[in-house]
């Protein structure tokens, strides 16, 4: 589950990790989550077409825990063995937002939430770091950079 602030690259960071996943053997699927900002789900869906990596989407859904389930029994029937949600882009003080997160962690249990922070955050990318945290209580990975 890909975390993070809005416009920090979460979708781009999305598309690599699959791409990378998928040269070690993985069968990844992408998951549209991000169902507030416009065209968020074609965004993902271009970056899944570019790379020949399948998307599941639900534009006709706002929640994002169902969004999330219905990919989980697609991936089964298609046999993925990687899901990578895509989740909107929040502010750590918007607690609805944050909230959301929570509902969607506890739901599905994913084995991993990685924070995506743009680089332009500098400094200030501790707080948000220690924010999301606190919310999701969860251990946090680190990728330098992942190439296409």
């Amino acid at each position: 589950m890909l975390v993070g602030l809005q416009g920090s690259g979460k979708t781009t960071t999305a598309g690599k990790l699959a791409n990378l996943l998928r040269k070690q053997g993985k069968k990844p699927l992408l998951v549209a989550c991000d169902v507030y900002r416009p065209a968020a789900i074609q965004q993902l869906q271009v970056v899944g077409k570019q790379l020949n990596i399948p998307v599941f989407a639900n534009e006709s859904s706002k929640d994002v825990v169902h969004i999330a389930k219905q990919a989980m029994s697609t991936a089964i029937s298609k046999l993925n063995d990687v899901i990578i949600l895509d989740t909107a882009g929040r502010l750590h003080i918007d607690e609805a937002l944050m909230d959301e997160l929570k509902n969607l962690k506890s739901s599905i249990k994913p084995h991993e939430i990685m924070l995506v922070v743009d680089s332009m955050t500098g400094q200030d990318a501790v707080n948000v770091a220690e924010k999301f945290n606190e919310a999701l209580r969860n251990r946090w990975c680190s990728i330098n950079q992942i190439r296409w």
